[in-house]
């Protein structure tokens, strides 16, 4: 098992530190940008998220098959996890948070300052918000797994600095405090490559952490089908 994950946690993180790689050496050659909306980095991340969401669900199905069956609010977690996830990959491919920022401004009528600019990044905040809480519910379901808890924490915190960089980054008026205009939009365009690098890397990270349930839970049924296996003889060896 512990074989199979480290296999797995190579592939997926050669994987990502590859298209964070090649993303940057496309940037700076001066082609598309790679990081933009419709980048290929947006893709990918749409990708890396309907995975997690898919290996949320084979967790859930998983866990449904073991005895005793999972109690109403342990299977509601995890489709959960996978319809939140889902959404996130549609709002990554949609940019639905920026849309409800443009509506906001809209419907309030309100002007765009340095300050209303943020609401996609606030939008952005609740979801991290939304997301910690379900977790600590229902942190018994994570819990007992001491790698996957590890892979968690690590998402997590990649997760806080892509906020915080995305709120540094999203105003030049900020960075215009600390630097002249023109290394305040140098830096602006860094830390807006950082910030998708993270948030990719933030996916992969929660993607083992998905996998690690994953493995130790079929570990859980396979272990039951071999002892159900082993009963009836035993039981028929008492009995004689």
């Amino acid at each position: 098992m512990k074989t199979t994950i480290r296999r797995a946690s190579i592939w997926v993180f050669s994987l990502n530190m590859l298209a964070i790689v090649l993303a940057l050496i496309i940037s700076y050659q001066g082609g598309r940008d790679p990081f933009g909306e419709r980048g290929y980095i947006t893709f990918f991340s749409t990708f890396q998220l309907l995975a997690i969401a898919w290996l949320a669900d084979r967790i859930l199905q998983a866990k449904k098959a073991l005895k005793p069956a999972p109690k109403r609010s342990i299977r509601l977690f995890w489709r959960a996890i996978s319809v939140g996830f889902i959404f996130l990959a549609a709002d990554e491919f949609l940019s639905i948070h920026e849309t409800a920022d443009v509506f906001i401004h809209s419907l309030l009528k309100l002007q765009e300052t340095p300050v209303t600019d943020r609401i996609d990044d606030a939008i952005i905040g609740l979801y991290a918000i939304f997301g910690i809480i379900v977790s600590l519910i229902h942190r018994s379901e994570i819990k007992g797994h001491q790698q996957a808890m590890t892979f968690f924490k690590w998402g997590f915190i990649l997760l806080i600095g892509m906020i915080v960089l995305d709120f540094v980054s999203n105003d030049e008026v900020f960075l215009g405090l600390f630097f002249e205009f023109q290394t305040a939009n140098l830096i602006q365009e860094y830390l807006y490559q950082l910030e998708d690098s993270l948030k990719i890397l933030a996916e992969a990270f929660w993607i083992m952490a998905f996998y690690v349930i994953l493995v130790v839970t079929k570990s859980k049924k396979r272990l039951e089908s071999v002892q159900d296996a082993f009963q009836p003889e035993e039981i028929g060896w008492i009995e004689r």
